[in-house]
C-alpha cells in the first residue's frame, strides 16, 4: 500500500531529482557511435509518454523512433506482429541492430522481440517490467483494470497470461546472446519488484537497482543514468575487434545499492 501511494512522487522525480544531476558527465556519443533505440511503452500508456526519453537519447547523440502505439493494450498477439514489424523496418532503414527499450509491459515485449529477432536487436533495456508472468506481478488495482480492458474489448479470459486463447506465450527465458538490462526498483507501487529480476544467470544479463516509482522509470535520473551507460558501450558487432570489452559502471542510486538475486 505505501508503495502504492509512492508513485504520487513522479512529479519528485522529474524535477527535483535531476538537481543532483547536472553535474554528471553525460556520455555523448559521435555519429559513428550512434545507436538506433526504439521505445515501448507500458501498459495503457503510448509513444508520448516517452517522449522525454527519447528526446534524451537523442540529445546524447543516438537515434530514437517510436514504437507506433497509442496505448499499450491491445490483444499480445496483435501487439507483438506490429513490434516484430516496427523493428524490422528500423533494421531496415538504419542497417544497424536496434536497443530495444520497453518500460513496464514494453520491456516485456521488448525481451520477447529480441527472444523471437536476436539479429536484430542489439541490446534490451527493460524498466520496471514484470518479466516473470507479467499479470500476476501487478498489484490488485492494475489486475483490476487489464480484466476490465480485455473484457471491454472483448478479448478471452487470462489476457498478457500464459491461459490466454490468442495462443502468445510470453517467455520468462532469455534472449539468447541479446544482452539485457533489467531496471527495477524496491519501492515499485504498481508491480511486484521481484518479477523483474532476471534468476537465468545468463552472463549477457543484469539486474540494475534504483530508487524510484513504477511509473516514474521514464523520466527518473538515475534511469537515465544507466540508459546512457549502456547506450555508450562499443557496438555488439565491433565487440570482437576490440581488445577487451568494457565494462559498464555500475550505477547506484544514492538510497539504494544495485542488488542481483
Amino acid at each position: 500500500m505505501l508503495n502504492a501511494l509512492g508513485e504520487l512522487r513522479v512529479p519528485l522525480e522529474a524535477s527535483i531529482y535531476w538537481l543532483g544531476a547536472l553535474a554528471y558527465p553525460w556520455p555523448h556519443v559521435e555519429p559513428h557511435d550512434r545507436k538506433v533505440v526504439m521505445l515501448i511503452p507500458g501498459f495503457l500508456a503510448g509513444d508520448v509518454t516517452l517522449a522525454p526519453l527519447a528526446n534524451f537519447c537523442r540529445w546524447l547523440g543516438h537515434r530514437a523512433v517510436y514504437a507506433g502505439i497509442w496505448s499499450n493494450s491491445e490483444c499480445p498477439r496483435e501487439t507483438m506482429r506490429k513490434l516484430n514489424s516496427r523493428l524490422a523496418l528500423a533494421y531496415e532503414k538504419f542497417e544497424q541492430p536496434i536497443v530495444v527499450i520497453g518500460q513496464s509491459l514494453g520491456g516485456v515485449y521488448a525481451r520477447e522481440i529480441a527472444r523471437e529477432q536476436p539479429e536484430m536487436v542489439e541490446r534490451v533495456i527493460s524498466l520496471g517490467s514484470p518479466i516473470r508472468q507479467p499479470r500476476h506481478a501487478a498489484n490488485l488495482a492494475v489486475q483490476v483494470v487489464l480484466r476490465s480492458v480485455a473484457a471491454v474489448r472483448g478479448k478471452a479470459d487470462g489476457c498478457l497470461s500464459e491461459s490466454c486463447k490468442c495462443g502468445v506465450m510470453l517467455s520468462d527465458e532469455s534472449p539468447a546472446n541479446v544482452p539485457a538490462t533489467h531496471v527495477y526498483s524496491r519501492t515499485d507501487g504498481v508491480v511486484h519488484w521481484e518479477s523483474c529480476i532476471d534468476l537465468s544467470g545468463t552472463p549477457t544479463v543484469e539486474n540494475v537497482e534504483v530508487m524510484g516509482s513504477h511509473v516514474g522509470m521514464g523520466l527518473n535520473a538515475d534511469v537515465y543514468r544507466v540508459i546512457a551507460d549502456r547506450l555508450a558501450m562499443p557496438h555488439r558487432s565491433r565487440l570482437h575487434l576490440a581488445n577487451s570489452q568494457p565494462q559498464p559502471r555500475r550505477v547506484e542510486s544514492d538510497a539504494l545499492s544495485n542488488a542481483r538475486p
